[in-house]
């Protein structure tokens, strides 16, 4: 191994002469500052010194001699074969420059890690409350760059609880949330994501939602899946329950012409995918070239339940289907919820309804953010007020419900004495409603 000392001016000048006198395969070992002068250690992975030094006049000869035009064909025809096969020459790589460098991999990652750790302990030591706080949400779930961050809005001088309560409403202030008016103003919503997360059970709740607020005629459900028998069939279950049309339909032309029909009537057409795995998500948008008056969303749906490092993956592959909001699923059966948030607080979607149960409508909500950032702190959950206004829809339907009924059906004396409760939706069975569901 050919190892030598260099002065110079600076690093420029230093990689100048290395390669100069060692050439382009040299490795620099060591550099520092010696009475005004940047001293450099090279070496030359392989050979030996006698080579290099019988290679140092050719070399110096060839700086000071002038630069042939093109050396090459001379070269070639003297070669026997024509210069067809050059040999390149590859000098073995040395055991002791390969242990060297390794070594000083290990202790650049050693000296990385201690001045982390280092760090994080001066930092807990100037503010034990905010440190607290930040291990506190790490038990939970949350990474620690996102713990970290909402840890560092604690002040030294806050209380145990005024340092929670400012933590979460900085967490809940962070959940970003999506309010589309196409459930108002009607038009075209698609329901896609991986298989399992609730996309078939979510087009029903969204399907009831909006009849309680509009009646069974503002709505149309449409599947595309045709890989599961089963999803079909539950979906038909639904509309035949809740007097709502269901179409089966086999491309994205067909549903093209029946939101061409429906457009600037309010009518909502919902639309349940099969469901795709990150590997063989869609690479297009899933609602191309929708007529110019209808307004087609793409909702993604994703499970709780998903870990961390699955879920960024899904965002990602379906990142090209060009989704506007998130529908959040399975709240229920997550063990944690730091790790969720600290990955969709990293993404730009935000979250339009979230469900936490099995109840079709009960457990079905527009997305509160203090609901969630309790769930996710583990605290005792409370429902904001932010269905209210839903409720109040939904009682006043069924009370209208009820006295049409009550007008239609022959009186009983039995009848006259009881007057229970009018019953729930998913209770209704239309008369006759099977005519809506049909299949193209």
């Amino acid at each position: 191994m050919n190892v030598r000392r260099y002065r110079a001016r600076d690093m420029r000048d230093a990689m100048r002469q290395v390669r100069e006198e060692q050439g382009e395969d040299a490795v620099i070992l060591s550099s520092r500052r010696v009475d005004g002068w940047l001293e450099v250690v090279a070496a030359l992975d392989g050979g030996d010194e006698s080579a290099q030094a019988a290679a140092q006049p050719q070399r110096a000869a060839s700086r000071g001699a002038p630069r042939e035009e093109n050396p090459e064909p001379q070269a070639a025809a003297s070669a026997p074969d024509g210069g067809r096969s050059r040999p390149s020459t590859q000098w073995p790589a040395d055991p002791e420059v390969s242990a060297m460098r390794q070594e000083l991999r290990d202790l650049r990652s050693l000296l990385t890690r201690q001045y982390e750790e280092n760090e994080q302990a001066r930092w807990a030591a100037r503010h034990p409350q905010a440190a607290e706080c930040k291990a506190r949400l790490m038990d939970l779930g949350f990474r620690e760059p996102l713990a970290r961050s909402l840890a560092g809005s604690i002040l030294d001088d806050h209380t145990a609880e005024e340092a929670w309560e400012r933590l979460r409403a900085r967490l809940s202030g962070a959940i970003v949330t999506a309010r589309s008016t196409i459930l108002d103003e009607g038009g075209v919503l698609a329901l896609e994501g991986p298989t399992g997360v609730g996309k078939t059970t979510t087009i029903a709740r969204i399907a009831l939602r909006q009849i309680r607020r509009m009646g069974p005629d503002s709505v149309t459900l449409v599947t595309m899946d045709a890989q599961r028998i089963g999803a079909t069939r539950q979906l038909q279950a639904f509309g035949q329950m809740a007097g709502t049309p269901v179409r089966v339909l086999e491309n994205v032309a067909e549903l093209r012409e029946m939101a061409r029909r429906s457009a600037g009537s309010g009518h909502l057409i919902l639309v349940d995918t099969a469901g795709q795995s990150p590997r063989t998500a869609p690479r297009e948008p899933l609602l191309p070239d929708m007529p110019a008056d209808v307004r087609a969303e793409t909702w993604l749906v994703v499970s709780a339940t998903t870990q961390g490092m699955a879920l960024r993956r899904v965002l990602e592959s379906f990142a090209a289907t060009e989704p506007s909001a998130l529908v959040l699923t399975k709240l229920d059966e997550a063990e944690q919820l730091g790790e969720l948030l600290s990955v969709l607080l990293d993404q730009p979607l935000g979250i339009a309804f979230m469900s936490d149960g099995q109840r079709i409508a009960e457990d079905f909500h527009r997305v509160d953010t203090g609901h969630l950032t309790r769930l996710a702190l583990q605290e005792e959950a409370e429902h904001g007020a932010a269905d209210a206004w839903l409720d109040e829809a939904m009682q006043a339907w069924r009370r209208r419900e009820a006295a049409d009924r009550e007008a239609r059906r022959p009186r009983s004396e039995t009848d006259m004495q009881g007057g229970g409760e009018p019953a729930p939706l998913e209770m209704i069975q239309p008369v006759l409603k099977g005519r809506h569901v049909t299949q193209h």
